[in-house]
């Protein structure tokens, strides 16, 4: 058997307890009540950040597609100017091929020429030893 106080100090106990146990569920409550406000307040905020963001969103999808249609353009101008650069060089080695000929040709012409005139001179030059000797001759007898 037991003493008298033992049955109303296990029956304060375990009010102390049930009690104990009662005020952590209030404060579990209470905490989660709080946590779904915040996650309500949280969840508006990503709302109205997704309704801010799909028009800038936009605008960067339409500025990306800009830009990769500007690329394609630059590209395409890029190797046009390639391609004419090409094309002119070509041209321009061929002209400068030419011209090359050209020179080679009034190279050999000219010396031709100046042989020719050489040769012409010195004829003369020969030739004019018996016009100089008939002039010469003629004068003395002028003289005379």
């Amino acid at each position: 058997m037991a003493p008298g106080w033992v049955g109303p100090t296990m029956a304060l106990s375990l009010l102390v307890i049930a009690l104990s146990f009662v005020s952590i569920a209030i404060a579990i409550a209470f905490t989660a009540r709080q946590a779904i406000a915040e996650m309500q307040q949280l969840s508006r905020l990503v709302d109205g950040l997704r309704g801010d963001l799909a028009p800038a969103l936009k605008v960067v999808a339409s500025v990306a597609g800009e830009g990769e249609r500007l690329v394609h353009a630059v590209s395409g101008e890029t190797d046009e100017i390639v391609r004419a650069s090409r094309a002119l060089r070509t041209g321009l080695e061929r002209r400068f091929e030419n011209l090359q000929a050209v020179y080679d040709v009034l190279s050999e012409e000219v010396e031709e020429t100046a042989i020719e005139a050489a040769v012409t001179l010195r004829s003369l030059r020969g030739g004019m030893g018996w016009f100089g000797l008939i002039r010469r001759l003629l004068r003395l007898g002028r003289r005379r």
